[in-house]
């Protein structure tokens, strides 16, 4: 019965490695998403919550004025450093709260934020160590006329060091998917930052989360699609040591796994379900084939497999930032995610947030 189970599932897994590789090859393509004006915006709003971010609060909050947003607010979470002096000396305005969480922290000020700036005003999230491109809110635009929740294109800040270009694999594999989805009529998925929404979205669909990955959360309770633009970027630090880089996915995983088991019929986006159901059962056929023959009797098929995922999705700025050898240290990186999801399976009720620590300053 079980060798019967292990052969369904792995077959399935297969079946979705395929439907992977699909997808990353139509995200990689030249193909436009569409647009249509549909609506008027009447200011972008900057949202940026921050925790003890001294080190890097300049950078999100300068480049979100050059790159021209009508509005900088800052949520400054039981911040016992110098960022609110810092976000009110470089003009941000400043929301106070004491909730040591994100997600509790956005569900607190977003209401108070489009109260004051209008249901057509679009709002947009920023985490404290983000850089902003330029030209962002001249690429947006147009999406944002179109669709009413978009998630724009992501990228490293930091490329030096190996930690940081193992993000570049898993990101370019994300963004592509990302692309397709929108292609395909389905929803993107919410990354925590470099996303927003009109006012009027918010009104109707609270921001209401209880996961450490408030992100994914809010993406299912939302029944509306989230459209990706691949023409905006934005940019964040990246960890550049194990221990970081693993609690990091650690929380990402338990936010994963509470939404799917704890947040009992969440699911109010039915362009998400195709993805969530695919993810897990892709991951239940990974865990159930590991003791499977094929994982230890042909290792190459298994590692050119892995190799083939890794640098396919890879565009040229990717591929002049990865080195030649950086894909051998990326099978054995990505091995630790199993160490991830296991541990997240049985502790995903841990939802205290862990501050991944920020230090990479840059002259905007």
């Amino acid at each position: 019965m079980m060798e019967n189970i292990k052969i369904y599932f792995g077959i399935f897994g297969y079946l979705f490695i395929g439907v992977i590789l699909f997808l990353i090859l139509l995200g990689k393509s030249s193909k436009k998403i569409p647009l249509k004006k549909r609506y008027t915006v009447n200011k972008f709003i900057a949202i940026i919550p921050a925790h003890n971010e001294e080190n890097v609060i300049s950078n999100s909050i300068l480049s979100a004025k050059k790159a021209g947003f009508h509005r900088v607010i800052v949520i400054l979470d039981n911040c016992t450093d110098d960022t609110p002096i810092i976000a009110q000396g470089l003009g941000a305005e400043t929301i106070f709260v004491n909730f040591r969480s994100k997600g509790r922290s956005l569900a607190y000020a977003i209401p108070k934020i489009v109260q004051k700036y209008g249901e057509y005003s679009f709002y947009m999230i920023f985490d404290a160590d983000n850089v902003i491109d330029e030209n962002y809110i001249e690429h947006i635009k147009p999406y944002v006329e179109s669709y009413p929740v978009i998630q724009t294109n992501l990228y490293n800040l930091n490329v030096d060091g190996v930690i940081p270009r193992m993000y570049i694999f898993m990101d370019a594999i994300y963004l592509r998917i990302q692309k397709a989805l929108t292609l395909l009529g389905l929803s993107s998925i919410i990354s925590g930052y470099g996303w927003g929404a009109y006012g009027w979205v918010f009104n109707k669909h609270k921001f209401d989360c209880n996961s450490v990955l408030e992100d994914f959360e809010y993406t299912v309770k939302l029944p509306l699609k989230v459209t990706f633009v691949e023409d905006a970027t934005v940019y964040d630090e990246k960890p550049v040591e194990f221990a970081p880089s693993f609690k990091q996915r650690l929380r990402w995983y338990r936010g994963y796994f509470y939404t799917v088991f704890k947040e009992n019929g969440i699911v109010k986006n039915l362009y998400t379900i195709p993805l969530i159901v695919g993810a897990a059962t892709h991951i239940l056929s990974f865990l159930l084939s590991l003791p499977d023959p094929l994982y230890v009797s042909i290792p190459v098929v298994v590692f050119a497999l892995h190799t083939l995922i890794f640098l396919l999705p890879l565009n040229e700025r990717e591929l002049k930032d990865v080195k030649w050898y950086d894909i051998f240290l990326m099978f054995f990186f990505n091995t630790t995610n199993l160490a991830a999801i296991l541990t997240a399976m049985f502790t995903y009720n841990k939802t205290d947030w862990v501050r991944t620590p920020h230090a990479y300053k840059i002259n905007v």
